[in-house]
């Protein structure tokens, strides 16, 4: 791990989205670790906890995103670490059906519609992680 760069996780089901934000992330910056599975990604946070979460929505199941959301959220030693939401099903539809499953459900610091380009994406980091000086 460099230690300069921001540790990211990512937590994606598609390879294809997986390719395409690691050329967003400029590598000084960030360092970006991936899982395609909600349970590898709590893993992984439990183990090593990132900077910040890239989370689906919909992984193994449509709410899957949601319930590790809520997860972390509710965890005393991952509570801290910032959620950006990330899903082709849109924020207002995503955050009614957040409603639909649930008062508990926590939602995340922040939300991009996929498609997103590099400028959406880090604009979306950048509000949630301190500024380092150099």
């Amino acid at each position: 791990m460099k230690k300069d760069a921001y540790h990211i996780l990512l937590i994606e089901d598609d390879p294809d989205m997986h390719h395409a934000i690691r050329a967003m992330l400029p590598v000084r910056e960030f360092e970006l670790t991936s899982c395609s599975t909600g349970p590898a990604g709590l893993e992984a946070m439990r183990r090593d906890p990132p900077d910040l979460v890239l989370l689906d929505i919909m992984l193994a199941t449509p709410s899957e995103g949601f319930h590790l959301c809520y997860q972390i959220k509710a965890s005393e030693s991952l509570c801290h670490v910032p959620i950006v939401m990330i899903s082709a099903i849109g924020k207002r539809i995503g955050m009614d059906y957040a409603a639909e499953l649930g008062s508990e459900y926590v939602p995340a610091d922040a939300f991009l519609e996929k498609p997103f380009d590099a400028r959406a994406l880090l604009g979306a980091i950048r509000k949630l992680l301190p500024l380092r000086t150099p």
